[in-house]
C-alpha cells in the first residue's frame, strides 16, 4: 500500500490534543456541578447524562476524523495497467564550446550564460524529448534524446571549453550530427536550437542547414555576445590571465556574427533570436517557435497506475460519524419523555372534549327542556 498525499497524516496529531481537551472539559464540568449543587441533588440534576455513551460518541467522532484524514492521504493498493500514448517534439540543443565563448561581453561569460538560458528553455518543455550536442572544431553528442530533463541539465552544467579538444567553430558539423541523431523520428516534430556567437571558422553551415531542412529539421539560432565583441581571456601556463592570440601574435577580438545565424535559421524554416533577457528570450522561442510545431506520437508504453482506494476509509468515516449522531447522551431523559406521553395525551383529549362539548350537546332534548323551565321533562330526558 502507498499514499499519494502523505502530508495529510500530520492532521492525526490533532487526535491526542482533542482527547486531552475532552478529558479537561469533562473534569471542569463535573467540578463546576459539585461547586454549585449539593451532593444530594447532584444525581437528580446530572443523573440523566450517560457518560459511557458520551465517551463512545466522542470516540466515534475521533474515529471518523482519523479515517477522513486517511482518505485525504489518497491510499493506493494494487495496480492497473494501461497503454499511454505520448506526444511531443524531438529537440536538439547544440552549444558552442569553442574558446570564443569565454568572451565576457556577456556576463559572466558567453558559455556560462548559455548554461543558464538552456535550463530556462528546458523548464518550458512538457513531454518533449531533448538531446545535447557540444561543438567546437567538431561536434559530439553529449546526451541522447530523452525525457529525463535532469540528466540533460547535468550534461549542460558539465560543458566547458575543454569538452571538445579540437579547436575552432564548426556549426556545420553540429547540424549534420543533429540530422543523424534524429534518425527516423517523425518528420515535422524535429527542432535544432543552436547557441553560438556565429563565428564559423570551418564548414559551410548554410549549405548543411538546407540539407537538414530537406530532412524535416527546423533550425532556430540564438546569438550570444555583442557586435562590439571583446577579448577572449584564458588562463596561461603560469596561472596568470592572458588573451587568445592568432598565428601572427595579434590579440583576437571575438564578435557576434548574427548575419550568418539569421541565414542558417531562415533556410531551415526557423528564426534568429539575440540573447538579451534569458527567461524572456527562451519563452519567446518556445511560444513563437516550438509551441507552433506539430507534436507527433512518439511511442506507446504500458504504464502501471496505482488504484485509488480512498473510498474505503471515507465510507467508514461516514458510518462512524452517523453512528455518533444516533447515540444519545441522555438515556433517562428519553425514557421520561416516553413515560409522560399518556398524561400528555389525556390532557389533550380533555381539552378537545371541552372545546367540542358545546357543539356536541347543543341540540340535546334535555337541554332544550331545561332552558324552557320544564325541569321535570328535562330530568326524565337525562335519566
Amino acid at each position: 500500500m502507498s499514499f499519494g498525499a502523505l502530508e495529510w497524516f500530520w492532521g492525526l496529531l490533532l487526535i491526542p490534543v482533542l482527547i486531552a481537551l475532552f478529558i479537561r472539559a469533562e473534569h471542569r464540568g463535573l467540578g463546576r456541578l459539585q461547586e454549585f449543587v449539593s451532593a444530594r441533588l447532584l444525581p437528580q440534576l446530572a443523573g440523566t447524562v450517560n457518560r459511557p455513551r458520551r465517551v463512545l460518541r466522542f470516540g466515534l467522532q475521533l474515529l471518523g476524523l482519523s479515517l477522513a484524514l486517511i482518505s485525504l492521504a489518497q491510499p493506493r493498493w494494487g495496480y492497473t495497467f494501461e497503454d499511454v500514448k505520448r506526444k511531443g517534439l524531438d529537440l536538439l540543443i547544440a552549444v558552442d564550446t569553442s574558446r570564443s565563448m569565454l568572451s565576457n561581453d556577456v556576463q559572466p561569460n558567453r558559455l556560462e550564460r548559455v548554461k543558464l538560458v538552456t535550463q530556462d528553455l528546458i523548464n518550458e518543455l512538457q513531454g518533449d524529448r531533448v538531446a545535447l550536442i557540444a561543438f567546437a572544431g567538431r561536434a559530439f553528442l553529449q546526451a541522447p534524446l530523452t525525457i529525463d530533463y535532469d540528466a540533460v541539465v547535468e550534461a549542460i552544467n558539465d560543458l566547458d571549453t575543454k569538452t571538445i579538444p579540437e579547436g575552432g567553430t564548426n556549426i556545420s558539423s553540429a547540424i549534420a550530427l543533429a540530422t543523424q541523431t534524429f534518425g527516423k523520428s517523425a518528420v515535422g516534430n524535429r527542432a535544432l536550437i543552436i547557441f553560438t556567437d556565429g563565428e564559423e571558422l570551418n564548414g559551410d553551415a548554410v549549405k548543411t542547414a538546407k540539407a537538414a531542412a530537406d530532412a524535416g529539421v527546423r533550425i532556430f539560432t540564438v546569438g550570444i555576445g555583442t557586435a562590439q565583441g571583446s577579448l577572449i581571456p584564458i588562463t596561461g601556463d603560469d596561472g596568470q590571465t592572458a588573451f587568445v592570440k592568432d598565428s601572427s601574435g595579434q590579440v583576437v577580438k571575438s564578435k557576434l556574427d548574427d548575419k550568418r545565424l539569421r541565414e542558417i535559421a531562415e533556410v531551415a524554416g526557423g528564426f534568429y533570436l539575440h540573447l538579451e533577457n534569458g527567461p524572456r528570450t527562451m519563452r519567446q522561442l518556445h511560444d513563437e517557435g516550438l509551441a507552433k510545431m506539430q507534436a507527433a506520437e512518439m511511442d506507446v508504453r504500458l504504464s502501471r497506475r496505482p488504484i485509488e482506494r480512498y473510498e474505503w476509509p471515507l465510507g467508514a468515516a461516514l458510518i462512524a460519524l452517523a453512528l455518533s449522531i444516533l447515540i444519545p447522551e441522555r438515556g433517562r431523559a428519553r425514557e421520561r419523555r416516553y413515560a409522560t406521553m399518556p398524561a400528555r395525551t389525556a390532557a389533550a383529549a380533555a381539552m378537545l372534549l371541552m372545546f367540542f362539548s358545546p357543539f356536541l350537546f347543543a341540540n340535546a332534548p334535555g337541554i332544550d327542556a331545561y332552558r324552557e323551565g320544564k325541569f321535570e321533562d328535562a330530568y326524565s330526558e337525562f335519566q
